[in-house]
């Protein structure tokens, strides 16, 4: 065992603690409340691999924060390094200076022990988070689990091009809610087996700012919320709301673009059938420096398993 911050503190003796279950689910994750007593939480989190948190810096919450790995494997990134937890390991602080990120390396289980209300507010914002998703797939048929297999594809695209922290949490947000504003367009076009008209394509294209006027609400999802609004712009300056173009369009953005087309693709749709995943290669190929960035186009592919 080892301890990675702090210094040791004082064990409170004689406790009695009540057992009250609480937990909620995010796709192969949980968070489980354990227990409850005074100014101390007990939380269970199970992390699926590749998945990314942080515990927020001294002037956002300055509730003590102990860690310790039952399982699996945690990559924390202290700004200067990448340091990896293992089973034993256990970190704690009292109020840190900036916010500490995190990286579930493998399937990773932990305990945290904080202030109240700390689990409440991380429940809330993950049912907030599931609540606009399902949203969606109530309403459009067709993106049932594309959510979950956009998030994926692009936070592991994102960290091929080298983004880390706050970025690729913002963008796993992103990806996870970028057809939210879908839910106010009326569902006889999302599910329309035939071509769209031009005045439904219009209202289709609005999605985007829908979707930005919705997250921009929370004051979590604010960054995810621009990102969202470009996430239908193309490199070549085409695309929709706002005609950006290249470097305009946030990175972010730019990495959606593609890993959505490529979901689209290899998907069956009310009005295509599903591709093959080489026809999608040689389809985001095609697109590379028009409707998407080359670069990010490379980094997909080769993540993907293509020839790039």
């Amino acid at each position: 065992m080892r301890t990675i911050w702090g210094q040791e503190e004082n064990v409170v003796k004689g406790m009695s603690i009540s057992r009250s279950v609480d937990r909620i689910e995010k796709g192969a994750s949980t968070v489980e409340l354990l227990a409850r007593h005074g100014p101390v939480e007990v939380t269970r989190c199970r992390i699926a691999p590749g998945k990314h948190f942080y515990l927020d810096a001294q002037d956002e919450w300055a509730g003590f924060e102990f860690i310790y790995v039952l399982a699996g494997e945690l990559i924390l990134n202290d700004g200067k390094e990448r340091i990896a937890l293992h089973p034993g390991d256990y970190l704690h602080h009292r109020g840190l200076p900036k916010r500490a990120y995190f990286q579930a390396e493998t399937e990773a289980d932990f305990l945290m022990v904080s202030s109240p209300p700390s689990y409440h507010l991380v429940r809330k914002e993950i049912q907030a988070l599931m609540a606009l998703a399902r949203s969606v797939e109530e309403k459009d048929a067709a993106t049932e689990g594309h959510c979950k297999r956009l998030e994926r594809l692009a936070v592991a695209t994102g960290e091929r091009l080298g983004l880390a922290d706050q970025r690729l949490i913002d963008l796993s947000y992103a990806a996870y809610l970028h057809d939210v504003g879908k839910v106010k367009v009326p569902a006889e076009i999302l599910n329309k087996a035939e071509p769209l008209t031009e005045e439904e394509w219009k209202e289709m294209r609005r999605h985007p700012e829908y979707g930005e006027e919705m997250l921009k609400e929370k004051e979590f999802l604010r960054a995810a919320a621009r990102i969202v609004r470009a996430h239908h712009e193309r490199y070549d300056g085409r695309g929709y709301p706002d005609g950006l173009k290249g470097e305009q369009i946030p990175l972010e953005a730019r990495i959606i673009a593609v890993v959505d087309a490529y979901d689209a693709i290899t998907s069956e749709r009310p009005y295509q059938p599903a591709l093959a995943k080489k026809k999608a290669f040689d389809e985001l190929k095609k697109g590379a420096g028009s409707q998407f960035d080359e670069r990010v186009v490379k980094a997909f592919i080769a993540l993907a398993g293509g020839d790039e």
